[in-house]
């Protein structure tokens, strides 16, 4: 545990098995109520470590809320098992519908279908069914409040703006306290790592919202941004810099691979791209980290082909991809 200021704490919840190592979930202390930001997996590392540290610091749950910055089931695997009916979980009304998608065994059908189309073959999808922790540490027992960009939160004497920043996932969701300049990022923000930025249906170019969402945020007088991954922190102005720099770099490289190599698929073409993963090539990647290579890759085609430099064509059920000069 980690006190950053008065009646605010980190709460470093371990990620078994994943290379994002730890959650960086955040306690609220307050008089009357409590807010606990994200919560991990619904798996018993990060259940042992959430109840240990919130007995530790004497919460009492009948008197705590839960935020959660987006969908995914590092950030709420936890959350219904941590409270009492009486409490509240608050997520923004684009992702909560997504987590009760999440525990549809028909969304992740048509879902790995669609990585087929994208060159995956149907034996690697098959092996993501029971290795996928976005598929199978989702939280059971879902209920939740939903929130608007714009809505207010108040815990411990502060006074909480909620800000919509759609690009990790559709309905990604800031906290932003004006009067202290804390920034909770969840994964919109990262240090040392950078954002999964992926393909999403309810998101025609989910990297070209992600960049618009960096720029919402950079202008905010900001004096502490805590990410929801790894310890390191930094200038958020230096850092959304960065990010889109990094960004760039990856689109040029994309756009390079199609024109050197048309007709190509997504895999085919992620298979091109440089990943930060300690692997010899691609086909040594773990097949869960080439799922998300893959959707990383597609964001950035989808971006491209948003702005008229690619195409791509079906063919026989598979989608390639091909630059503007070939049409």
């Amino acid at each position: 545990m980690e006190l950053l200021a008065n009646n605010l704490w980190r709460l470093p919840i371990p990620l078994a098995g994943s290379p994002l190592k730890t959650l960086n979930s955040y306690l609220i202390f307050g008089q009357n109520r409590s807010l606990l930001i994200d919560t991990g997996f619904r798996q018993a590392p990060c259940r042992e470590a959430m109840e240990r540290q919130l007995d530790a610091l004497g919460v009492d749950r009948n008197r705590l809320d839960i935020f959660l910055t987006h969908l995914h089931s590092d950030h709420t695997g936890l959350a219904p098992e941590l409270l009492p009916e009486s409490g509240q979980i608050y997520i923004s009304r684009i992702d909560g519908p997504g987590v009760d998608e999440a525990l549809d065994d028909a969304f992740w059908r048509r879902f790995y279908k669609s990585y087929v189309r994208e060159g995956f073959t149907q034996e690697e999808m098959d092996g993501l069914w029971n290795t996928n922790p976005a598929q199978n540490a989702v939280p059971k027992g879902w209920r939740y409040t939903p929130l608007e960009d714009g809505d207010m939160l108040s815990y411990g004497g502060h006074k909480l703006q909620c800000i919509l920043t759609p690009g990790h996932t559709p309905g990604h969701m800031c906290l932003y306290e004006p009067e202290a300049g804390w920034l909770f990022s969840g994964d919109h923000i990262l240090f040392h790592i950078t954002s999964n930025i992926c393909r999403w249906e309810r998101m025609p170019d989910a990297l070209g919202s992600y960049l618009e969402s960096l720029e919402r945020v950079r202008s905010l007088p900001i004096k502490l941004l805590m990410p929801a991954h790894r310890e390191e922190r930094g200038d958020p102005v230096q850092r959304v810099e960065e990010l889109k720099e990094h960004h760039a770099h990856r689109l040029a490289a994309a756009l390079s691979i199609v024109e050197q190599k048309p007709g190509l698929t997504a895999y085919e073409i992620a298979s091109f791209m440089r990943w930060s993963i300690r692997c010899r090539d691609w086909a040594s990647f773990p097949l869960t980290q080439k799922f998300f290579a893959v959707g990383e890759a597609l964001s950035h085609l989808d971006h491209l082909e948003a702005e008229g430099s690619i195409f791509h064509r079906e063919s026989g059920g598979i989608n390639r991809y091909f630059p503007k000069s070939a049409i």
